[in-house]
């Protein structure tokens, strides 16, 4: 074997092994000093409104459910959301998607940032099937488990997923992985309604925003 064929199938070779050896969420690439502490003070105002239950008596653009709060959290940290894809009787969290979609912002093949939209699907009885709620990511955990705030049951909470293990409740440990975001008719919670498992894609709504 020559050294130039040799040199191409080790270069080939390592192509393969670096594919098989991928992990299926790849890690958000390096993003500006100024952009982290951009994201930092959104989730950190984010923190400040859990248990919080009329977000608009704090200030206008807040309403009383999940993208009310998204949009209201930006606003306040000074970056407007335009919603340029809006849908006559569908949910504003879809809205959200498909604004963010239009952008190339929405993902689903590696690890959110801080800050970014979280999509869920199908979290209540609708006449349509697509995106009906939406949270924010405060943080990524070093197992994959994600924090996330978001307005439910009448109040700013925070929530677990982890789409390493979409249909676990906990991990062997005991510690909970995975919140319920919808509850069956009889109000009782069901391995198929797990944040993990009703999970439909990340957005980056930071990148999408600029400030005001």
């Amino acid at each position: 074997m020559t050294g130039a064929r040799a040199t191409v199938l080790l270069a080939a070779w390592g192509g393969l092994l670096m594919t098989a050896c991928a992990p299926r969420y790849a890690i958000k690439g390096e993003v500006s000093g100024a952009e982290q502490d951009g994201r930092q003070a959104i989730v950190d105002y984010a923190k400040t409104l859990l248990n919080v239950s009329d977000l608009r008596g704090i200030d206008r653009n807040f309403k009383n459910d999940c993208s009310g709060f998204v949009n209201g959290v930006y606003a306040v940290k000074g970056r407007k959301i335009a919603y340029t894809k809006v849908r006559k009787d569908r949910s504003l969290s879809e809205s959200l998607y498909l604004t963010l979609e239009d952008k190339n912002l929405v993902f689903k093949d590696r690890m959110p940032g801080i800050a970014d939209a979280v999509f869920f699907r199908n979290t209540y009885e609708t006449a349509f099937s697509g995106i009906t709620h939406v949270g924010l990511v405060e943080k990524v955990g070093g197992d994959g488990t994600v924090t996330i705030l978001h307005y439910a049951s009448g109040r700013v909470a925070r929530i677990v997923m982890n789409l390493r293990h979409p249909g676990e409740r906990s991990d062997g440990e005991g510690k909970v992985i995975n919140d319920y975001v919808r509850k069956d008719g009889g109000g009782m919670p069901r391995r198929d309604y797990l944040a993990g498992n009703l999970f439909h894609s990340y957005g980056d709504l930071y990148a999408y925003t600029r400030p005001h």
